[in-house]
């Protein structure tokens, strides 16, 4: 595979469906320092599956550096691309695509980006190899708050399906509750509402996990992350968190 004649041809791709007066609105909503080509999450979802059509064979090494092409790119859409061609072969990553991996989520900008390398990305690199877990300590401690976010949202694939490796999960949030006095506005947010998602997540399936955590930590957490993790409660546990 020739990886520019292949990054060259998405381009085009773009070029052919993009509007501009979107890419000025998607800009601005995401507050993104990127440019846009104004294409639709449909339509470059479309592409991907068109790509893919005339590259079934490709191996994941090729694949990944593609991706890896993309996302050094100055458009959103590009960047945005290259998640999705990692999550198109999911079922094949491993611990062998984390330094790509790390470098996506250490260089996002924005939850647009992180989330869905975080949920899909490794969460599927999570389901394939074990190992991938071991990162998630590391990076919760990072200075860049788009990792910690990470490594909040790398399991509500397995949490969602009843499994997980919630004690590590629970080892990585307690200590965040003690948040940073530089934190930013942004930073908090952010945080906050990762950790209440993941938490409510459980609550879905395992109300009485969720409820025992959120109980023994209710003083500690935000109002932002205690609301986001109680809400999908039963109204018995809710009771007993008023």
């Amino acid at each position: 595979m020739d990886i520019n004649t292949e990054t060259k041809w998405f381009k085009e791709r773009l070029k052919e469906l993009g509007n501009e007066k979107r890419a000025e609105g998607e800009k601005k909503y995401l507050k993104s320092p990127w440019k846009f080509y104004g294409v639709t999450v449909p339509q470059r979802h479309k592409i991907v599956k068109e790509w893919f059509k005339k590259h079934k064979e490709s191996r994941i090494a090729e694949v990944e550096r593609l991706a890896g092409k993309l996302w050094s790119s100055e458009y959103h859409e590009e960047k945005s691309l290259a998640v999705d061609i990692l999550r198109f072969v999911s079922s094949r990553l491993t611990v062998e695509q984390m330094p790509l991996v790390e470098k996506m989520i250490n260089e996002a900008t924005g939850w647009d980006h992180l989330d869905e390398i975080a949920i899909p990305v490794i969460g599927a690199m999570i389901d394939n190899d074990k190992a991938t877990l071991k990162y998630l300590p590391k990076w919760a401690k990072s200075k860049n708050f788009w990792v910690r976010r990470a490594s909040l949202l790398s399991q509500i694939l397995q949490f969602r399906r009843k499994s997980g490796n919630k004690k590590l999960f629970f080892e990585i949030i307690v200590p965040m509750f003690d948040e940073g006095v530089h934190w930013s506005k942004e930073e908090r947010f952010f945080v906050r509402k990762a950790i209440g998602w993941a938490l409510r997540e459980i609550a879905n399936v395992e109300p009485e996990v969720a409820f025992k955590f959120i109980k023994q930590y209710k003083s500690k957490m935000s109002g932002l992350t205690f609301r986001e993790a109680s809400r999908n409660l039963p109204k018995d546990y809710q009771k007993f968190l008023a």
